[in-house]
């Protein structure tokens, strides 16, 4: 490991969806930044202006590759896809309102599946394997601009706490973390404990 490795996360900027609280798991479906949304990853690029990126990782929805492209605005920096950290694919509920999906999850257990979609366990194992690829990547500082549930996994196992049930419940638009390498891997130890079967 070197220890000076920072990576920084952050979620996509606002769009229309999240303001009207209406769910996207579709790489597909084209869901873009509204005007807040823009404005905010225009203010996530000025606080950034400063740090050191050298590669620019973004998910297979065109909300965080937009996000990356405004925030990398004028930066000669390579671009990545990783769809390991894609949203969570949800199936039967995707364009469901978020109230309706999250009465259906809270009812069952964290294995269940929607029709069609993902479990809440199925995402943390595509997570780690995100987090495991990001750490393994040559870039030493790189900007990984993603979704709400990966960087709440993430913040939770940094603290020791239970990935996907522990304190951190949501992560406002465009807002960073910056987590150094040693950091990750050990928080990645606590999402690999987390999943069924795990070694303790």
């Amino acid at each position: 490991m070197h220890s000076d490795r920072r990576f920084v996360l952050s979620r996509h900027g606002r769009t229309d969806y999240n303001a009207l609280h209406i769910l996207n798991g579709d790489p597909s479906v084209p869901v873009a930044l509204d005007d807040a949304g823009r404005r905010q990853a225009r203010e996530l690029g000025e606080r950034l202006a400063g740090v050191p990126i050298d590669l620019g990782v973004h998910t297979r929805f065109p909300r965080t590759r937009q996000t990356l492209d405004i925030v990398l605005a004028g930066r000669d920096v390579p671009r990545v896809e990783c769809p390991d950290l894609d949203d969570v694919a949800l199936g039967e509920f995707e364009g469901a309102s978020a109230g309706e999906y999250r009465t259906w999850r809270r009812a069952r257990p964290q294995e269940a599946r929607p029709a069609g979609g993902e479990s809440r366990m199925d995402v943390l194992i595509r997570y780690i394997r995100g987090f495991e690829r990001l750490l393994d990547a040559p870039a030493r500082a790189p900007l990984i601009v993603t979704h709400d549930i990966p960087i709440r996994f993430l913040a939770n196992a940094l603290t020791g706490d239970d990935p996907l049930d522990g304190p951190v419940t949501a992560v406002a638009n465009a807002t960073e973390i910056v987590v150094a390498e040693a950091d990750l891997a050990r928080a990645l130890d606590v999402m690999r404990r987390r999943v069924p079967g795990a070694a303790p």
